[in-house]
């Protein structure tokens, strides 16, 4: 047994922080928006389309949960007139304030987080109340959570290592047939080749692979095929691949280096280490370390960080020349670092009834709150 998340969206509230200083008068109308088990991009969509606004127009920080209540902000350039409030299906806008500047991932400052999380065991439990002030003054690792790797759990290989070796048939196989249910990817295999009756079996829903096989049954090869996709959907790609390299990095820093514990990550057999014990002067030396992703440029100022890459792109067959590789559009790696230790502000835990505790905290940009949980509630022995 372990613990539940998002039982329902009321039991996952989250509210976006951003620094920008708003006034009475701008080109941009800044909103808050509140939504209810919806998507981001459908809502700004559904906003551009109702306003007849190029979907440029309208500019946001960063994608919210779907199943969740979240607040975050909207900045909507061109407006002929300014509504105080909008609603829609499950989403309210509400007008805080004018400015004339777009809404930048620069301005985003982090998340703060109200989790109600369900079938919370003893033992579990009494993890989290052993847990809580050790995270709160030495943080967590700050791994990347199972939701970056949602285009693989039904996946046998990432798509970027068949893009590296130019077997894009076998890339394709990974996308197009990438559904939990066996019914319908025994049903797709048979159908492969065949893409005019693949297409009819397809999910309706599947909108960006459709385009793909669209592609393929006009005779397309399966390299030139992968262009039909959007851009962000063929990044999407790189990044999940470059943040599994990531997360391996960290896991064999702190293996390495720490006392740790090991726990789930929730998607394949893959699992997370956190270390377990520190003290202050250890905390000074790496609280502030930061990991490279993997590009052209990147060059780690830590040695022990710097062995560890070393080792695992030779062990993932990665050469300094395969980091400058581009393939179907995009660059399959990018350069940049990312802090290895999250230290979340203001955590806080109440019992809300014998196997539901509420969680609230708040995080800095891009790390996970789920990752946060399992160290929370997973973790033994830290001292």
């Amino acid at each position: 047994m372990m613990f539940k998340i998002k039982e329902k969206p009321e039991d996952f509230f989250v509210k976006e922080i951003i620094d920008i200083p708003l006034g009475d008068s701008g080109e941009y109308a800044y909103y808050k928006l509140r939504k209810v088990d919806r998507n981001t991009i459908d809502i700004v969509r559904e906003l551009a389309k109702r306003f007849s606004l190029p979907v440029k127009n309208i500019t946001f920080a960063g994608l919210k949960d779907k199943n969740a209540v979240t607040e975050q902000y909207l900045a909507i350039k061109g407006l002929k007139k300014i509504p105080k409030e909008v609603e829609g299906k499950n989403y309210k806008l509400s007008l805080v304030g004018f400015s004339d500047q777009p809404l930048e991932l620069g301005n985003f400052k982090g998340n703060y987080f109200e989790i109600v999380v369900r079938n919370v065991s003893k033992g579990e439990r009494i993890n989290a109340e052993r847990n809580l002030e050790f995270i709160q003054k030495y943080g967590f690792a700050n791994y990347f959570g199972e939701q970056r790797f949602g285009s693989v759990k039904n996946a046998k290989e990432f798509i970027v290592k068949h893009l590296l070796a130019h077997k894009y048939e076998e890339a394709l196989r990974e996308y197009l047939l990438s559904y939990s249910d066996w019914r319908m990817k025994r049903r797709l295999k048979k159908l492969w080749g065949n893409w005019k009756e693949y297409l009819k079996a397809m999910p309706k829903q599947a909108i960006y692979e459709r385009k793909i096989v669209e592609e393929l049954a006009k005779g397309v090869s399966y390299k030139q095929s992968f262009l039909a996709l959007p851009k962000n959907i063929r990044l999407m790609f790189a990044f999940t691949y470059q943040s599994y390299l990531w997360n391996r990095f960290l896991y064999r820093f702190i293996v390495r280096y720490f006392s740790f514990c090991e726990v789930p990550q929730g998607i394949k057999d893959w699992t997370y280490a956190f270390y377990t014990h520190m003290n202050d002067t250890i905390f000074e030396k790496v609280k502030n370390l930061e990991i490279p992703y993997l590009g052209k440029e990147y060059k780690p100022s830590d040695p022990k960080v710097a062995k560890i890459i070393e080792e695992i792109l030779s062990e993932e067959g990665i050469s300094e020349e395969t980091l400058n590789q581009e393939r179907i559009g995009i660059k399959l790696f990018t350069d940049g670092v990312r802090k290895a230790i999250a230290i979340p502000k203001d955590l806080k835990m109440e019992r809300v009834s014998r196997s539901a505790v509420k969680v609230s905290f708040t995080l800095p940009p891009g790390s996970y709150a789920t990752v946060l949980l399992r160290k929370l509630f997973l973790c033994q022995h830290i001292q």
